[in-house]
């Protein structure tokens, strides 16, 4: 297999108003009696502060109602939003009142900085995180993530890896791979819509994500698709750009413009690792195999993974994306967790190992986890390898936003009919429902905003995708790993 190519610049790198009403404040308790103000129509459309006792300004309310008021100065943080609240009344509604507020929320901020060698130079580019601008596509990538560890997982089960680093690895490889992620506008659908950025869409590139050679069939070797082609895949079929037909001489053309969509192209790179991923286990094993340097040892690795959580699974496969199957890294990173113990990990994982090393190659996975530290708010390095600082950034995901992302990228996504012989797209009904039935799986409120710089919102947004995506499979009565040698 050739090494990856590069550009040449990267070569080196729902409020309602409440109906007026004389209600009295005070302390009359969590479950007082109905007041002929506190009518269903109040409980509907006012805000619950629940628990024992709420206390602002010195003044202590008995799980009291709160609305929206005028004065900044009065009860400013009640509702976490940066919206003033007064208190309104307190009247408990009987024993069944409406649901609690949704938690605070917080404001998206920080910065992430990319596009370096981690101990040889200062990153060139920035994402100022601010504002949200880059929040859809951050969560658009980290759907794709958590699709690429679902895919690794159906054909591998009880593969561990490090959910941080497998489920982030798209999105920072867009950072890496990408002219200027920086330049996305989080209003269009396209992750680079400047003019300046089109060369990553050009012969071979295979977009923003520099999915080089993603026409090719990963086993066969061959440019005709065999089994083990990005278009044999069902699910991303139907959007991808060019047909059974034309596949063979696809990497002859432009890359198509599908791979620059932000709902698309990120799931697409998922598969693209994933292919990567079932190809390393198939080459060179089995009948007709090839002798590669790989195997057994890959194989032998992902055996040890089994029982070695939080392991270095994603370093392996980044290595096998940014230098290729055969440029020695997949091999000596394969021996290496064939045996692996705790103490290994710990010691791959560390910075230093890699620290002012000008090799780009073996720098990759640790630029993928340097960019996904900062966007996760874990310790990073600054000046040496073991001068570590921890960066204050949010990015705060409401679910409504998750659930929107989600329907939009897996709108995107095909199945098959029950005969094999067609496919459709998932409707965005489909993608909702099995979104909504996650959030009660995981115990997550549809109310609730969840900051990926957080380690337990972190860990909730997760498994809500994990559970939508099962949900997905379940109510389709299909897998997302399904293959095809027609065109459907």
């Amino acid at each position: 297999m050739p090494s990856k190519q590069h550009l040449a610049k990267w070569s080196t790198l729902g409020m309602r108003a409440i109906a007026t009403a004389t209600l009295t404040v005070g302390s009359i308790g969590a479950h007082a009696q109905s007041q002929p103000a506190c009518s269903a129509a109040w409980n509907a459309s006012a805000i619950y502060v629940g628990g024992d006792q709420a206390s602002e300004n010195g003044v202590n309310y008995a799980a009291n109602w709160w609305t929206r008021g005028d004065d900044p100065a009065t009860h400013s943080g009640a509702s976490g939003s940066g919206q003033p609240w007064t208190v309104a009344a307190n009247c408990g509604g009987g024993t069944n009142p409406p649901p609690p507020p949704p938690p605070p929320v917080g404001s998206t901020s920080g910065t992430i900085n990319f596009h370096l060698l981690l101990g040889v130079g200062n990153a060139q580019d920035q994402l100022v995180l601010t504002g949200d601008n880059y929040t859809d596509l951050i969560v658009s990538n980290l759907i794709a993530g958590v699709m690429y560890g679902h895919l690794v997982q159906e054909y591998y089960p009880g593969l561990q890896f490090n959910k941080d680093y497998v489920y982030g690895s798209v999105l920072a490889q867009l950072l890496q791979e990408n002219i200027a992620t920086q330049d996305y506008v989080g209003s269009g659908p396209l992750i680079d819509p400047s003019p300046d950025q089109q060369a990553v869409m050009g012969v071979g590139q295979g977009g923003p994500y520099q999915i080089n050679n993603y026409a090719a069939d990963m086993v066969s070797g061959s440019y005709a698709p065999a089994g083990h082609s990005l278009i044999n895949y069902i699910a991303i079929q139907k959007h991808i750009g060019y047909t059974m037909a034309t596949a063979a001489t696809q990497y002859s053309k432009p890359t198509p413009a599908s791979f620059n969509n932000k709902y698309y192209g990120p799931m697409l790179t998922a598969y693209f690792h994933y292919n990567d991923f079932v190809a390393l286990i198939v080459t060179g094993t089995g009948e007709g195999g090839w002798v590669t340097p790989w195997q057994p040892a890959f194989n032998n690795a992902l055996v040890n993974f089994k029982t070695l959580p939080n392991n270095f699974f994603d370093v392996l496969l980044n290595v096998a994306y940014n230098q290729g199957y055969y440029g020695g890294l997949v091999g000596s990173y394969s021996r290496l967790g064939a045996t692996a113990t705790p103490a290994t990990v710990a010691s791959v994982d560390a910075y230093s190992s890699i620290w002012g090393v000008q090799d780009t190659y073996r720098q990759y996975p640790y630029q993928v986890r340097y960019y996904l530290d900062q966007l996760y708010g874990k310790p990073i390095p600054t000046t040496s390898a073991t001068t570590l600082v921890t960066p204050a950034n949010h990015v705060y995901v409401s679910a409504g936003t998750l659930g929107s992302v989600f329907s939009s990228v897996f709108q995107t996504l095909a199945y098959a009919n029950a005969s094999g012989t067609s496919s459709s797209y998932i409707s965005a009904a489909q993608a909702q429902a099995a979104f909504n039935a996650a959030l009660g799986q995981a115990g997550v409120a549809g109310t609730a905003s969840l900051d990926i710089g957080n380690a337990a919102d972190r860990a909730k947004l997760f498994s809500v995708l994990e559970f939508a995506i099962g949900n997905l499979e379940s109510n389709l009565g299909m897998k997302f790993n399904a293959t095809t040698l027609s065109q459907l």
